[in-house]
Formats: structure tokens, sequence, C-alpha cells
């Protein structure tokens, strides 16, 4: 079985691009669904709010994922302490993931922070979304009803786009001009042939 990372910036449309793959009979082990059914384990929530204090639970006794956001996007070492709790979880999960999948052809691990977090080591390539940043900045806002200050914080804590396409094999342009489904079907053509 290959494993084939998938990532792109904050909207760029890397969910769309992958359930595009799921179409095709890809499984897609989405990093950042699965990172947050984690964060809402019992033992993980305590160790949450003892890194970033109680107001990050809400009423309901769950993780705020705003509050953590609003604490985490805003400070880079903030946001180290909470990918260093998740990150290992997340790649252990995704471990137990692929065993369930070992007789697939490939599969996909679909992340935002593919490289950031050094989860690129762990694929035999990797696919990166990518679309200009007006645009992703206008897709982000309407997605999660954020302001455009909101969204660039969040992108300032990702690598540039362009970075991160030379480090990638494949690469999907979704500009909202260029078709993708020929572009994916192409990759998908090209890594269950490669021996």
């Amino acid at each position: 079985m290959k494993r084939i990372g998938l990532t792109g910036n904050i909207g760029t449309g890397k969910t769309t691009i992958a359930r595009i793959f799921e179409v095709l009979g890809v499984p897609v082990y989405h990093a950042d669904t699965r990172a947050r059914v984690l964060l809402d384990s019992d033992t993980v929530k305590h160790q949450v709010a003892s890194l970033f204090g109680n107001q990050v639970i809400n009423p309901m006794n769950q993780v705020d994922r705003k509050a953590l956001a609003n604490i985490v996007f805003n400070n880079k070492e903030k946001l180290a302490e909470l990918n260093n709790l998740i990150h290992p979880l997340v790649e252990e999960d995704f471990a137990r993931w692929c065993e369930i999948h070992k007789n697939e052809n490939y599969i996909l691990h679909e992340a935002a922070i593919l490289f950031e977090s050094g989860f690129n080591r762990l694929f035999d390539a990797t696919i990166m979304v990518t679309a200009p940043d007006e645009l992703c900045i206008e897709r982000v806002m309407a997605r999660d009803g954020i302001t455009k200050e909101m969204v660039i914080e969040r992108m300032q804590n990702q690598w540039p786009q362009e970075k991160k396409m030379e480090l990638s094999e494949y690469v999907v342009v979704n500009d909202n001009h260029t078709l993708v489904i020929p572009q994916v079907i192409a990759i998908h053509k090209a890594i269950r042939d490669k021996e």
C-alpha cells in the first residue's frame, strides 16, 4: 500500500479534492477531523485545560475550539504546545487506520500542515492543492464567518504555498478557473499505476 499525503493551505479546497479521490474509491484519512475527535477525548481534554486554562472548556464539557483558536493562532509557542500534544496522537491513530486499509493500492492522508508538522516523512509522495491567496481568504471568511485579519493570522502559521509545491510530487490547481476533476484523475492514475 502506498501512502500519499494530501495537503494545501487554509482555503485551498483540499477537502473538496479529497472527496473526489473518495469518489474514485481511495480511502482518505482526514487528519484535521480526527484531531478534533481526539481533542474531545477525556484524557486530551484535561491536558488541553491544564495547558490553556479552563476557559477552553465549554459548559457542555467539550473543548471550545474558538476559544482555543484565539489563544493558539496569536501565540506561536502556544500553537507549538497544542501541536506537540495532538500530533503524536494523530500519528498513532493514522497507523491504526492504515492497518485497516493495508490491502488498498494507495491511501490518502489529508492535512493542512503536513510539511510543518513533519508528517510528510510518513509518505511515498505528496499532493499539494493550491489556490490564489485572495481566493483562499474569501473562501475561509465565507466558510468560518471570520474576518480577513483572522484568516491572514492563520495563514501566517503555514508555510508559503510555493515552498510546499516545490516539495510535492503532484499539484492540483483549484483556482475556480482550472478544472480539478481531470487533474485528480490524472494523479489517481499516475499513483495507482506506479510500482
